[in-house]
């Protein structure tokens, strides 16, 4: 199958790929391919994902079985997450809707989409009522998404963790560390692409929405005094109550396992034992 990656970002290198080796054929659309790492199997494609002209250029040109989509704004506020991340969608329907073939959509979101606080277990088909500007960019995306006139998948994801991605481990290291009582959520970015692999492959598979995140919500600050004891870090004892910046909440996985897909890294314990060697 000929698949197009919009925005070759991390996970989108990672799904490619694990795709690759599948024998797909993929394509990785980016303002700056220069900066990309070349990868066989994989044609890099310069072209802007807010643009509608390069859009149509790129979708019109060939046919693509799917699309991942996989953005990330250029500006972290309300104006830079708008053009990050509702501008390229609304372009990407109104090419779409111009299509003569039907291709499957992936798109890549955020559990940022909810705005519980109070320690709540989500699932798919928990209220989205975020409380973030990120948040509910992101919501107008997926809607755009959602009413595509072809098969779509959203990937909701909690925080997604694994080197390069590493802002835990360095607010350790400088002793800029607030524990907090409240719930966090992670997914490790491997198992990620490797949920787009099994969705690609397994088209039996490829409901609307699914929530990733890994077997294990755990309070913030467990997670930060296990790090800490695994680098030899001496942290507060002090903990905070309340939910922090990012709210409170627990994210069922249930669905995830449902469809038969096994997590390489079920807790956080198993991702970051992998990255404290290299710290």
């Amino acid at each position: 199958m000929d698949i197009l990656s919009i925005g070759y970002g991390d996970i989108a290198q990672r799904a490619a790929r694990l795709l690759v080796a599948k024998g797909h054929r993929l394509s990785g659309l980016c303002r700056h391919p220069e900066n990309k790492p070349a990868a066989q199997g994989v044609e890099l494609i310069a072209a802007d994902a807010s643009n509608e002209q390069d859009l149509k250029s790129v979708l019109h040109g060939h046919e693509y079985g799917a699309i991942i989509v996989t953005l990330t704004p250029s500006e972290y506020n309300k104006e830079g997450y708008r053009n990050g991340y509702v501008v390229p969608c609304r372009h990407l329907q109104q090419v779409i809707n111009g299509l003569d073939y039907s291709p499957y959509v992936i798109y890549v979101s955020s559990t940022g989409v909810y705005g519980q606080r109070e320690g709540e277990w989500i699932d798919e088909d928990s209220a989205t009522e975020p409380d973030s500007d990120s948040g509910r960019m992101l919501l107008q995306a997926e809607r755009l998404i959602h009413d595509l006139p072809v098969r779509t998948t959203i990937l909701r994801c909690s925080g997604i963790y694994g080197p390069g991605r590493d802002f835990m481990l360095r607010q350790l290291k400088q002793q800029k560390v607030t524990l907090r009582d409240s719930w966090s959520n992670r997914i490790h970015q491997h198992d990620v692409a490797r949920f787009i692999e099994f969705i690609v492959e397994n088209p039996e598979k490829r409901d609307s929405l699914y929530l990733l995140n890994d077997d294990a919500p755990t309070k913030q600050y467990e997670v930060y005094q296990w790090l800490a004891h695994q680098l030899g870090v001496e942290i507060s004892s002090d903990i905070e109550p309340g939910p922090g910046p990012r709210g409170s909440k627990r994210c069922n996985n249930s669905k995830l396992k449902s469809v038969g897909f096994q997590l390489q890294y079920p807790t956080f314990k198993d991702g970051y034992k992998e990255m404290l060697p290299n710290v």
